[in-house]
């Protein structure tokens, strides 16, 4: 069984549902987050709880204060595109995460770094394929001293499923899906109306199930 796995973890149903999916195959998992310029509290909150219900006892928080979304960037002087996905947009962002993670793989030992990415992600973030990863792969491969031929590697559970397919993922490994955190406002509740909360929303109705972290 390999040992040690480091997720990264936003605190959305992605990012949880690997969470408890490494849970479930490494001995040892450490998650890290990124708490990059304007990232909304319900997040970081969700991130947390979900750490501690998994029992993981260590967390790495990483800031990134100077790291900001296209919509904060530009002050939402640029017109949406992509259903408003360009709004949450950075600029090679997963480079930054997964080397960043890379390095704290690095000094534990880590076999594993473990991403939420899935076949949405893919449609308009071009550094979220399988192939941009499997290159960075051999990026680290290259400039790695300390992994004595025991390489650690990004691994992609997700990286052939849409939403409805981690939904059911989720379940069966028991995510406490409720204290998820997927919508891109702060507040109480989702929102209901942004990208990310309509994919929820469309998945969970598909399966004829309501969403937990909704109120119903």
């Amino acid at each position: 069984m390999p040992d040690k796995a480091l997720v990264l973890l936003s605190g959305g149903l992605d990012s949880a549902t690997c969470l408890y999916w490494a849970k479930k195959r490494f001995s040892e998992v450490t998650a890290i987050t990124y708490n990059y310029f304007g990232r909304i509290e319900s997040e970081k909150r969700a991130a947390a709880k979900l750490a501690d219900s998994a029992g993981v006892s260590k967390i790495i928080e990483i800031d990134l204060p100077f790291v900001k979304e296209a919509s904060d960037f530009f002050e939402g002087k640029r017109k949406q595109g992509g259903n408003g996905l360009w709004s949450s947009y950075i600029p090679a962002r997963n480079m930054m995460f997964y080397s960043i993670a890379a390095y704290h793989a690095e000094f534990l030992g880590v076999n594993s770094i473990v991403g939420g990415h899935n076949l949405h992600d893919v449609e308009f973030f071009r550094d979220a394929s399988k192939g941009y990863m499997d290159r960075m792969n051999a990026l680290f491969k290259e400039g790695c001293l300390l992994c004595n031929g025991s390489m650690y590697k990004i691994a992609l559970p997700l990286s052939r499923m849409k939403r409805r397919g981690i939904v059911q993922l989720a379940i069966r490994l028991n995510v406490p899906i409720e204290i998820t955190w997927s919508c891109h406002k702060d507040g109480k509740v989702h929102c209901g109306n942004c990208y990310a909360c309509r994919q929820r929303m469309e998945a969970f109705s598909s399966l004829g199930i309501p969403d937990p972290a909704f109120p119903q």
